[in-house]
């Protein structure tokens, strides 16, 4: 059998495991598959079906944004993310998903100040600083980045799946290093090596869990940063 007539069949065995066992997840894989295949109509149309049975219209808004964001459709998961935003002005999982997508649109200003809201609801809130840093290295804000990243090194998660963000800060800072070895930054890069070595000594003493999630975090917070500094290219 060849690998066009594989695809269908494998994006039904995912349908199957989903009926079995509903979840955001497995949605959401199924959505992907059908996207990696050029089947992408057919992809946001199962979502939505799915969808229409969920009776909290928020919910389902956050999850069609989700949706149109693995699909690259940015802009109408801005527009779920509005409407979500319109029912509930404070809510902090749309106001972050929105924040990094205009992040990674080179959206800066309008991402600041989503961030600045999110961080004075919340000066603890790793993801909110993550997504600033991303902010202002990208605006060429050099010393107010590495303020607020000393500032972060201070906070550490309580649950494991903090650990992402906290991993995407590191990620985003040892990227912009990196990316930069030539520039003049003074004892900034020594200091920022001996906090990354705090933060291994740390997470040693945690499990694989905590380790996972950091890894995770650090690797997005890197993609992150790389599609900011492409964005920025372009706009020049």
């Amino acid at each position: 059998m060849n690998q066009m007539h594989n695809i269908p069949e494998n994006i039904d065995k995912l349908k199957e495991q989903f009926k079995k066992e509903p979840s955001v997840e497995k949605m959401i894989q199924i959505v992907a598959a059908y996207h990696e295949q050029g089947l992408t109509e057919r992809g946001i149309g199962f979502a939505e079906a799915v969808l229409l049975q969920v009776d909290d219209a928020k919910t389902s808004l956050l999850q069609m944004a989700m949706v149109m964001e693995i699909v690259g459709r940015n802009d109408d998961a801005l527009k779920y993310l509005d409407k979500v935003l319109a029912i509930s002005p404070a809510d902090s999982q749309a106001l972050h998903a929105k924040g990094m997508i205009l992040v990674l649109n080179g959206s800066l200003t309008e991402a600041v100040s989503i961030y600045d809201k999110l961080r004075k609801d919340n000066p603890l809130d790793l993801e909110a600083i993550a997504g600033m840093l991303l902010c202002l290295f990208g605006e060429g804000h050099l010393s107010e980045a590495l303020a607020l990243y000393q500032e972060s090194t201070g906070m550490l998660p309580k649950t494991p799946q903090q650990w992402h963000p906290k991993g995407m800060i590191d990620g985003i800072v040892a990227e912009y290093f990196e990316s930069n070895v030539s520039g003049d930054h003074g004892t900034a890069p020594q200091k920022v090596k001996e906090s990354f070595k705090r933060m291994e000594n740390i997470i040693a003493n945690f499990g694989t869990e905590v380790r996972m999630f950091y890894t995770m975090g650090e690797i997005s917070g890197r993609e992150a940063y790389k599609k900011v500094l492409e964005k920025h290219k372009h706009k020049k």
